[in-house]
């Protein structure tokens, strides 16, 4: 994998734990963010003193801290104010700008118009000085199934639900039109390279139904090689055409083969546990359910 293809897939599941972590702030949750960060790359707003010479932005608070920005995506950098240069830089290399004495930075602040997580200089120096102590340590190879299942559960639990809820009805009415196509393709994305795709467009099946004049649903079985928890066998997708509300639904492996979990991917990036799902033939129905706000779950 190049730089381009880690740092993409990285931080989707960054900007997620950076989620979890506004919503729970536990150390835990901060030390998996901690963990995300360390092999991964951000974009820093940066002015050009040269043409050959880029400057990183500060930021301002109200009361005169300032604070290097960085973004873990270029969807997160507002349109204006426009940066004149926009750099690519692993985050021990941002570390090592907050840490330097002669630029009292009051520490690094990452999506400053969204989540706004700041890291304090006495956090980062400690990072910093563990990078220092630690330098055979290098981001973890994953082996072949380890990549596939992780960039399955990216797409499973991030960048198809993420979809869903940002482009509703363009989204639904592309996955009706072209199926099994545009999921393939989906998935094919998320692994970047052609040659690490393991699957084709057989392995999937599309079955979208109009349920009611309110209610579209669409059926999606996965590919059924090695399948680990907690990936999924299939996921449900549901809109309602006249108020534009989207749902999608889960149905995960667990280590017991007889048995799956139900689960919900809420707007916000939040995960809902359904219980134990129904039997295949009765999934349609409680999918139904909980689209039309029958049932709830509990989020986890």
């Amino acid at each position: 994998m190049d730089d381009r293809t880690t740092m993409e897939i990285t931080n989707d599941r960054l900007e997620e734990a950076i989620r979890e972590y506004a919503a729970d702030r536990t150390k835990e949750r901060l030390s998996e963010v901690l963990n995300l960060l360390r092999p991964t790359k951000l974009f820093v707003p940066a002015m050009l003193k040269a043409p050959d010479q880029p400057v990183p932005c500060f930021l301002k608070n109200n009361s005169g801290d300032q604070f290097l920005v960085v973004y873990t995506s270029k969807a997160q950098i507002p349109a204006e104010p426009k940066s004149q240069a926009l750099l690519s830089m692993p985050f021990p290399a941002c570390n090592n700008i907050v840490v330097k004495p002669e630029l009292k930075l009051a520490g690094m602040v990452i999506n400053p118009f969204s989540d706004n997580l700041i890291l304090k200089t006495e956090l980062v120096e400690k990072l910093h000085e563990a990078d220092l102590k630690a330098p055979q340590m290098r981001q973890v190879k994953m082996t072949q199934e380890q990549f596939r299942v992780f960039v399955r559960k990216q797409v499973e639990f991030g960048i198809l639900p993420r979809r869903l809820f940002t482009e509703g009805k363009e989204f639904i009415d592309k996955l009706c039109e072209e199926k099994e196509a545009f999921i393939s393709e989906i998935y094919a994305e998320a692994f970047k390279d052609p040659k690490f795709y393991p699957f084709s467009v057989n392995d999937y099946s599309v079955m979208a139904l109009d349920i009611a004049e309110d209610l579209t649903l669409i059926r999606v079985d996965l590919p059924e090689s090695a399948l680990t928890p907690p990936l999924c066998v299939r996921v449900y997708l549901t809109f309602n055409p006249l108020t534009g509300k989207a749902g999608y639904y889960t149905i995960e492996v667990t280590q017991d083969k007889n048995s799956h979990l139900l689960g919900e991917m809420c707007a916000d990036g939040k995960h809902s546990d359904h219980g134990n799902a129904p039997v295949e033939g009765a999934e349609l129905q409680k999918i139904i359910d909980l689209a039309r706000g029958q049932e709830s779950g509990m989020t986890s």
